[in-house]
């Protein structure tokens, strides 16, 4: 009864934790900018590219699946102490957004900037509640995992973009059913995440970004053949205050500062698959791709807001 109590109140403060704050879209941002004395263009150019940055940092962040390899959650072990698990994930993203480097020489914003990006994700997970069994051979439901992630960002810097070194994550996994002959293992996950701000430094301008994610995660998989193959889905939400400082249309040496909250949101779809070795250690690969954002009205430049953004990750996970 301990348990199950400690499991509501878990959830329960999950749930309380995600609540999203308000925030502008790039349309709203970039607006402020232009009645600010910014140029129109370059000013929507920059709201574009504060919110492809804003979502690719969370995205690397954190990608698919919240504890690499299985869909199933932990469990406790025998006499009822929490099971534990250590993984080490490597975990990549494909980033894009305008290129800012020259409004004086480029001031209709004519050209796309972007580069891999990648990071280390270490992550310790503690199965605390086996969950109810359903059926004879159908258990597992509300099975409970707790987990932190302290993450190494390595976001293009040559492409101007500094800052956005470490990120913390942490959250819950509920499951829906454990894995078994008959049926695959289902669970669903809620991780809030805490990036460091990322700058964009282009020829004096500037975007500043302070990046906050909330994800949730669905995720299904079953062993076929000492494979477990795993498919989700995932849902971001990205929220962070961004500024804008860029030169003023109207005043030669003057600049024009906009500071605001930003906030999208984003299906992504990932799928995976992974091998035990030797009872403990588990090896997987997963591969994925983040939906894109709707168009923003007076952008047509060469970076698309609408495309997808790929992403990737190996990781080795010692389960306890």
């Amino acid at each position: 009864m301990k348990a199950r109590g400690t499991a509501a109140a878990l959830i329960t403060g999950a749930m309380m934790w995600v609540v999203p704050s308000s925030a502008q879209t790039p349309g709203q941002l970039a607006e402020a900018c232009t009645v600010a004395s910014g140029a129109a263009r370059f000013c929507t150019g920059a709201a574009v590219g504060a919110r492809a940055i804003q979502s690719q940092v969370g995205l690397l962040a954190g990608t698919g699946v919240e504890i690499p390899g299985t869909a199933t959650t932990l469990g406790t072990r025998v006499g009822g102490g929490p099971r534990l698990a250590f993984s080490l994930r490597a975990g990549l993203v494909d980033m894009s957004f305008p290129d800012l480097s020259a409004q004086l020489s480029d001031p209709l914003v004519t050209r796309e900037a972007g580069a891999m990006a990648t990071a280390v994700h270490g992550r310790a997970s503690a199965g605390f509640f086996d969950g109810f069994q359903l059926m004879p051979t159908v258990g597992g439901f509300l099975s409970l995992d707790v987990f932190g992630q302290a993450s190494l960002l390595f976001v293009p810097e040559d492409e101007e973009l500094t800052g956005g070194s470490r990120s913390y994550s942490a959250g819950v996994r509920i499951g829906v059913l454990r894995e078994g002959f008959t049926v695959p293992g289902i669970s669903v996950s809620v991780a809030k995440r805490f990036p460091e701000d990322v700058s964009y430094l282009a020829d004096g301008d500037v975007i500043e970004v302070e990046p906050g994610v909330i994800s949730y995660r669905a995720v299904l998989g079953k062993d076929l053949f000492a494979i477990e193959w795993l498919a989700g889905v995932g849902y971001d939400e990205y929220d962070g205050n961004v500024t804008l400082d860029v030169v003023d249309s109207g005043a030669v040496g003057s600049r024009v500062t906009i500071s605001a909250p930003l906030g999208s949101d984003r299906l992504m779809y990932f799928g995976g698959a992974s091998t035990t070795l030797g009872i403990v250690l588990t090896l997987s690969i997963e591969a994925g791709w983040a939906e894109g954002f709707e168009a923003l009205p007076g952008w047509d430049g060469p970076h698309d807001p609408t495309s997808r953004t790929l992403f990737g990750g190996l990781a080795a996970r010692l389960t306890l």
